[in-house]
């Protein structure tokens, strides 16, 4: 009956450390989710910071031109601001075109 009592204790045993064992995959496997979640997180905020990047090159260089023309109307006061953005239209090209 000895040789009962030991087999039993030791599946008792086993049946412990089995249990054991499985809450700790399970820890592991909730970390392991949780640094996927974190990882997605991150993609995510460097897709967005690449994005405020672009968006402030372009801030920048509507800045800068602002800038420019704001200088060159300070310097030169009788050019109008939309002077630098429209075309002329000349008659005198029917004097450089003849028939």
């Amino acid at each position: 009956m000895a040789q009962y009592d030991d087999t039993t204790k030791m599946l008792m045993d086993i049946k412990e450390d089995v249990a054991t064992t499985k809450a700790k995959v399970d820890s592991i496997e909730d970390k392991l989710n949780q640094v996927d979640n974190i990882e997605a997180k991150s993609d995510k905020a460097l897709a967005k910071s690449i994005e405020v990047e672009h968006e402030i090159g372009r801030v920048t260089q509507i800045q800068n031109w602002v800038i420019c023309l704001s200088t060159l109307v300070g310097v030169y006061p009788s050019v109008k601001p939309g002077a630098f953005f429209s075309i002329p239209i000349s008659t005198s090209h029917k004097a450089a075109y003849p028939k």
